[in-house]
């Protein structure tokens, strides 16, 4: 269940992270768009983490 949140909440951080590059590229805001792609790598970070634990889980 722990990993079913994290991934859930990586997907969430990419999305929202995709949502603040787009809007801060047609804003010509470079702040908001490096916060996006920051979010971006989070969300990848976190599903990352989910993956390990989950094959680490199946092994036992």
């Amino acid at each position: 269940m722990e990993n079913e949140n994290r991934k859930t909440t990586g997907t969430t951080d990419k999305i929202k992270g995709k949502t603040n590059e787009v809007v801060g590229h047609l804003r010509g805001d470079k702040g908001q768009e490096i916060k996006g792609k920051a979010q971006q790598g989070l969300g990848e970070a976190k599903n990352a983490v989910g993956d390990m634990k989950e094959s680490f889980k199946d092994r036992e």
